[in-house]
């Protein structure tokens, strides 16, 4: 099995003329992983079929993009992934958790290439640890502009095990894929109330004429680490507010979020087109610091945004 063909048998289909010594990076990375301090092949990972993590959904996970092999944004992650495990009663030795020096370690022996990180961790079984594991994947293709097609949300709020990053993602995917077989990009959540809560996989971030807001946090979605990163220190005001899906008309410009991605501008909610206004195009080029060279990226079968 050449490289290309091992990365296409993972979901990833890369240009045809990427590099050879690039595909060979990508085929290590995607049969390399990390857990709790060494490298390790893919094939001498192992599971128990106990883990509750495995049976019952009982896990934890974080997934962010790296800039210069460093995870961005990773305290955050850090914290977030803690906070999860605390909530689902999952015993978890912070000492396990990979540093962000750990990180960029691994990702450099494998690839000069940016790439997404994600951290795994499971509950394992009665009288044993789980597992902690890290798998480092290439960046997704990132599109100019995003289609949302707006649902009804179909999680209530105060469901730790479908708002946060746990095993129980399939909900969200399959969110994600309905609004994809409709001719869309992803999908618009939406509160009992017609409230905009978030897209399948990312936060969102409107321009309406009092200024940038985003969703409450009331217990109905994921408050993303990039989320927090704006609140905290865009050079633009953000404020926290309900946004009535009414609002959508009067939007000058919106985009969503994520630590794969960074800031996504979206050009289409159901039938309302939108500009990919100058706004936007700040705060994308202040949100996500630039790596010099070329970065080689593929197609896949979809990444998590957040």
């Amino acid at each position: 099995m050449t490289d290309a063909d091992l990365l296409r048998d993972r979901g990833l289909n890369p240009p045809a003329d990427t590099p050879a010594d690039i595909l060979r990076e990508y085929a290590r990375l995607v049969t390399t992983l990390w857990a709790d301090g060494r490298a390790l092949p893919l094939a001498d990972f192992r599971i128990d079929p106990a883990d509750e993590g495995l049976l019952f959904g009982r896990g934890a996970w974080e997934s962010t993009r790296t800039v210069g092999g460093t995870p961005w944004l990773w305290p955050l992650h850090l914290d977030r992934i803690r906070q999860t495990c605390e909530l689902l009663a999952i015993s978890l030795d912070p000492s396990r958790l990979p540093t962000a020096d750990q990180v960029r370690e691994f990702v450099r022996s494998l690839t000069s290439q940016e790439v997404v990180v994600r951290l795994n961790v499971t509950a394992g079984r009665p009288g044993w640890p789980g597992l902690v594991w890290l798998t480092a994947a290439p960046q997704p293709v990132t599109p100019a502009g995003l289609r949302l097609r707006s649902v009804r949300s179909p999680v209530q709020k105060g469901q730790a095990y479908l708002t946060l990053k746990t095993f129980h993602y399939a909900t969200r995917l399959r969110i994600g894929q309905q609004a994809a077989e409709a001719g869309f990009d992803t999908a618009l959540l939406l509160d009992a109330d017609d409230n905009l809560q978030e897209a399948s996989h990312a936060n969102i971030f409107l321009r309406l004429p009092g200024g940038w807001v985003t969703p409450t946090a009331d217990g109905g979605f994921l408050p993303g680490t990039v989320r927090h990163h704006l609140l905290a220190s865009s050079p633009l005001p953000v404020r926290e507010g309900v946004v009535p899906y009414a609002a959508v008309a009067t939007a000058r410009e919106v985009f969503v979020s994520g630590s794969n991605v960074g800031l996504v501008p979206v050009t289409l909610i159901d039938g309302t087109a939108l500009p990919v206004g100058p706004e936007t195009r700040q705060l994308m080029a202040w949100a996500l610091p630039h790596t010099p060279g070329v970065q080689w990226r593929v197609a896949n079968r979809g990444l998590d945004r957040r």
